[in-house]
């Protein structure tokens, strides 16, 4: 989830109908700029080359673990309609094929390995979903000593959401961070804001990606 404020400017989007290497490009209404959102940024218009800034506030969870949270939980019903019997992304995600087989040079990780991604020092970063199922803590030395904390229920779906979190370098020797998982923010632990996706997705647009994880002692 991205702020819609840039300045003094608040911006609405909708979707531009085009796509960027297989990812949502949007547009905003005020200055008819386009914003890909793999990267957070103007790729085209009055606001090319502007960042937004990514919110760590958002979740994506199934319907079964939503409610078991919220069970007050309102339903949006459309024309009497709640639901679809079925979902015409179902083949896709349950497939190997990329979309519409796009290529990529970069097999570090097989196309739709799913993985968790983020921005951090200005650097594009991924964590493969296998690297930390459960909950994991990863202090990579490609981090600077910081730790990764990481929490993410096993066997969740792809669009589930990732909670992640940095953890300076002194919570993260003293082994306490992993307890924190479901405590409040405290001092040394900050929310990480990132998503979910397929490889593939991820790095045709950010090709300098770091991968966290993999062959790293975790």
């Amino acid at each position: 989830m991205y702020d819609r404020r840039i300045g003094e400017r608040e911006l609405n989007f909708e979707a531009s109908g085009a796509l960027m290497d297989a990812s949502l490009v949007l547009r905003d209404r005020e200055t008819d700029s386009w914003w890909s959102i793999m990267t957070s940024g103007a790729i085209g218009g009055e606001l090319d080359g502007t960042d937004l800034v990514e919110l760590a506030v958002s979740e994506k969870t199934t319907w079964a673990r939503w409610v078991a949270a919220h069970p007050g939980t309102a339903v949006l019903s459309v024309d009497g309609v709640e639901h679809v019997d079925y979902n015409p992304y179902d083949n896709y995600f349950s497939s190997d094929g990329t979309f519409r087989n796009l290529e990529i040079a970069d097999d570090r990780l097989p196309a739709k390995e799913p993985i968790y991604s983020f921005w951090l020092d200005g650097r594009p970063w991924a964590v493969p979903h296998s690297a930390f199922a459960g909950g994991a803590l990863l202090t990579p030395e490609t981090l600077g000593g910081r730790g990764l904390l990481l929490d993410r229920e096993p066997g969740a779906p792809i669009f589930a959401s990732t909670r992640a979190w940095i953890v300076s370098a002194e919570r993260a020797a003293d082994g306490t961070a992993v307890e924190l998982l479901s405590a409040a923010p405290s001092e040394g632990i900050e929310p990480l804001p990132g998503f979910d996706t397929f490889w593939y997705t991820w790095v045709a647009v950010n090709g300098e990606t770091e991968l966290v994880g993999v062959g790293a002692a975790e």
